[in-house]
């Protein structure tokens, strides 16, 4: 799979054609917690992804967030927690059903299950981490998928 997404940061090619790993990590929305306390956790997830910034680089990964949102929305809220990496928009839920990410009901609305893919630089879903039941382990599930995926797990 080879496409363009647009997100905080602009158009952004998936998988990254500069890194040995593409990792999406599919969150429900910003914020929902407070509405909907049972999908609480995205702001807690995006941000140990962060927080392991030097770790995804190390592993030649690029990180991308993904809401079924359009990245106007998502815009504010990035840079208020200052996470340095993009926030893609994927409202018509394209992106993230071609990848197999589950989808939660909210009210009168379809959005992505907390989930993680890991995509190699070829495009090919080398991972598909899900449930991720608790959002402080978002980036450490994916770290350890990616350790296993370079032979170092």
């Amino acid at each position: 799979m080879h496409t363009i997404v647009e997100s905080t940061h602009g158009a952004v090619p998936v998988p990254s054609p500069d890194h040995e790993w593409t990792v999406l990590f599919f969150i429900t929305e910003p914020g929902i917690g407070e509405r909907l306390p049972h999908l609480a956790g995205c702001t807690t997830g995006l941000c140990t992804v962060r927080d392991e910034a030097a770790a995804f680089a190390r592993a030649n990964a690029r990180v991308l967030g993904v809401s079924a949102h359009p990245p106007g929305h998502l815009r504010a809220f990035a840079e208020s927690h200052d996470l340095g990496y993009p926030l893609a928009g994927d409202p018509d839920l394209a992106l993230g059903r071609a990848l197999g990410v589950p989808e939660v009901r909210a009210g009168e609305r379809t959005l992505f299950d907390r989930a993680v893919v890991v995509l190699d630089s070829s495009g090919r879903v080398r991972a598909l981490i899900h449930p991720v039941t608790d959002p402080g382990q978002h980036a450490a599930l994916a770290l350890e998928h990616l350790d296993r995926l370079r032979g170092h797990g």
